[in-house]
């Protein structure tokens, strides 16, 4: 066990699968001269490939590639831009699997960075992970700590299905443990509780582990149970219904509006629990249903002080 930087993580987990894995390769705008040269360097112009600046074209290399039998990691400059090829990766990538009646395989992950509070606007901070959540054999990874980052992307290269790995730039600081052994994709208990299970992933899980630690700090040690689930989808349910059906409370935390994402789901998932379980109807806290400014994100979006709030009026 090694404690990293999200940051670190995710380039551990790009370098080990390149040493690991000869058949991977890396394609994006301007990677082998720059954001990517040591790995370029190191591996050589054939498995870290400029490309032109079509995105659409990048995952459609990509998907060739894996019908030729290689795993390919596609770099995108920022997540919305999947809007840009969300046909390819929809139409192409997604459908591969299941068009060939399994015969082939697609491990492409497509990387796409949330540019959080960095003054983009409306153009590079949007996660836009709803856009695909219908999608069948399509995972979505959204980690919220240095482990997940590593797992989640090691886990998409083993899949046959194509992965989209949300990384949000704003917690690339944050450092964590990476554990020596993969969890599978499967959600994680980043804190122990009796009272609230907070369930929420990326940058909202890291919001509920700091609202977690505050509230121990006023008090009430061992109250709030952190459930980060890493991937959101295939999304894992057993962990969400033990937690929720222990401490018989729930706050869903997600930084898209509260229609879509993967809190709705989670929220329906709920009506599973037996009745009685619950003692109050789950909460969702989400961002707001508008297009994030420039001047400022904050007010829009899932806080600290937000979570802390629910989470108090949650347990009264």
């Amino acid at each position: 066990m090694v404690t990293l930087t999200y940051r670190d993580a995710v380039g551990k987990a790009l370098e080990d699968s390149m040493r690991e894995e000869p058949r991977l390769i890396l394609i994006g705008q301007n990677i082998a001269a720059h954001a990517l040269k040591d790995l370029a360097d190191r591996y050589g112009v054939e498995r870290v490939r400029d490309t032109s600046i079509s995105e659409s074209a990048m995952v459609g290399m990509a998907v060739g590639a894996a019908m030729k039998g290689m795993k390919v990691v596609v770099m995108i400059a920022y997540a919305d831009i999947a809007s840009v090829c969300h046909m390819a990766i929809v139409q192409s990538a997604a459908k591969l699997h299941y068009l060939s009646n399994g015969r082939l395989s697609c491990p492409v992950i497509i990387r796409l960075p949330i540019a959080r509070f960095r003054g983009h606007g409306p153009e590079g901070n949007e996660v836009g992970a709803s856009w695909f959540y219908n999608v069948p054999d399509l995972n979505i990874a959204m980690p919220g700590s240095a482990g997940e980052a590593y797992w989640n992307f090691r886990e998409g290269l083993e899949r046959a299905t194509p992965t989209l790995f949300f990384e949000d730039r704003s917690i690339h600081g944050r450092t964590g443990e990476v554990a020596d052994n993969n969890p599978g994709g499967n959600a994680q208990i980043t804190r122990s509780g009796d009272r609230l299970t907070i369930i929420a992933a990326g940058r909202a899980a890291a919001l509920a582990e700091d609202a977690a630690d505050q509230i121990a700090k006023l008090g009430y040690s061992g109250a709030v149970e952190v459930v980060s689930l890493g991937f959101i989808k295939p999304l894992d349910k057993e962990t969400v219904l033990r937690s929720t059906g222990k401490t018989g409370r729930a706050l869903i935390v997600q930084d898209e509006p509260a229609w879509s994402g993967y809190a709705p789901f989670v929220r329906c998932l709920l009506d599973e629990l037996p009745a009685g379980k619950l003692r109050c109807a789950p909460r969702i806290l989400a961002g707001a249903d508008q297009f994030l400014p420039f001047w400022d994100e904050r007010p829009f979006l899932p806080s600290l002080e937000s979570v802390l709030a629910a989470a108090r009026e949650l347990m009264q």
